[in-house]
């Protein structure tokens, strides 16, 4: 019985902490995105790392939508990782070394997330 109980105290557990450690992680990552936004002009390396960081904190962030349609929060984010390489060079194959102006921080920022994350409920 004891036995019983500590399994289930250890699948709650690991429960938690996939949900708000990782998730917390996830939401830095959108930190750094308004950071990054908010002063020009930004390197399109550190710009494409963070939007893989943003792009996972969708996945985190929208845990019921995905549901709804059947699709997990791991779907989500092996989706993303498969992927991430295509996207970084069909969206930013010509984009500049540094984005001078909000407006295109925003459009690749855009395109990036509708490439790695196909799922248009979830990017309003």
């Amino acid at each position: 019985m004891k036995s019983f109980f500590g399994l289930v105290f250890i699948i709650i557990a690991v429960f938690l902490v996939n949900k708000y450690v990782l998730s917390s992680k996830a939401y830095d990552g959108v930190t750094k995105v308004t950071d990054i936004i908010s002063s020009y002009p930004i390197n399109v390396y550190d710009f494409k790392k963070t939007m893989a960081d943003y792009a996972y904190h969708l996945c985190y962030k929208n845990e019921g939508v995905l549901s709804n349609h059947n699709i997990s929060i791991s779907e989500c984010v092996d989706n993303h990782d498969e992927r991430k390489q295509d996207c970084d060079k069909k969206v930013f194959r010509l984009a500049p070394l540094n984005l001078e102006t909000k407006e295109d921080a925003l459009d690749y920022s855009r395109q990036y997330t509708q490439c790695t994350l196909p799922y248009k409920y979830i990017l309003g």
